[in-house]
């Protein structure tokens, strides 16, 4: 009984997620707001940002094993057609499904690591080393921090006074290039599924951030000292495997949790 009961209450929990996630999608009709949907997937990263403007952009796509994830959270959100691709890495956990993406939502515009080649030479691509500040739509911007040995990068999403930080550099060596830069942010995605040292308790002073975001892969063992570092500067850290996919809503000076 008590295991039909487990059952039944997880069955409900995720149709209550499926149908808040389309009523979200459904009732965005203000043209001054923007989504940014953190999606939970078994193995990687993937983020769907909703432009003031319509446009589709996804940020990675998952490992191999998680593509049929990938797209049922993409079709609960209405996405049939993606604008642009951004990769951050060409490891697996973020570029395994890159040609898949393409074909199905016809992408067009492109951002990749150094060296990422497609077999389509109609397509619109830029690359990570020869960029700095990256347009998304009219009002949503990105701005490259740096892009690492390994070809990871890390950079910042702007709308109005709302930052979003895409942290891609697990060592903590790597924040000095993020001091000169960087103030106060409202979000950041963490590094490597939450398995390195940063932030650092001095970069979590100085970014001062409300909400964490922590992906999942199998591969990775999440950091227990950094773990307790979000949790003692008050920051909302969610992990995604335990929390679902998080669906935030940015207007130019705020935000909302809506999942």
């Amino acid at each position: 009984m008590n295991c039909k009961f487990i059952i039944i209450f997880g069955l409900i929990l995720c149709l209550a997620f499926m149908d808040a996630t389309r009523l979200h999608a459904e009732q965005r009709l203000d043209d001054e707001v923007i989504d940014i949907i953190f999606l939970n997937l078994p193995d990687g990263e993937a983020t769907l940002i909703k432009t003031e403007s319509g446009d589709n952009i996804l940020v990675n796509t998952g490992a191999k094993l998680s593509y049929k994830e990938l797209l049922i959270q993409l079709k609960e959100l209405m996405v049939t057609e993606i604008d642009q691709l951004i990769v951050t890495s060409s490891d697996e956990e973020y570029a395994a499904n890159i040609e898949e993406i393409r074909k199905k939502f016809h992408v067009k515009k492109f951002l990749l690591p150094d060296g990422f080649l497609l077999d389509d030479n109609n397509l619109n691509i830029q690359y990570w080393k020869d960029v700095d500040q990256y347009t998304l739509s009219k009002r949503v911007t990105i701005k490259n921090i740096d892009e690492n040995a390994n070809g990871d990068a890390t950079f910042v999403l702007q709308y109005g006074e709302e930052t979003v930080l895409f942290l891609n550099d697990k060592n903590i060596a790597f924040e000095e290039k993020l001091y000169p830069n960087l103030k106060q942010i409202d979000i950041v995605k963490i590094a490597a599924f939450g398995s390195g040292n940063s932030p650092s308790q001095r970069l979590l002073q100085q970014l001062d951030p409300y909400i964490g975001i922590i992906f999942h892969s199998p591969e990775y063992n999440i950091n227990e000292d950094l773990v307790e570092r979000l949790f003692a500067s008050w920051i909302d850290a969610y992990f995604l495997k335990q929390t679902g996919s998080i669906y935030i809503r940015l207007s130019v000076n705020d935000y909302e949790l809506l999942s």
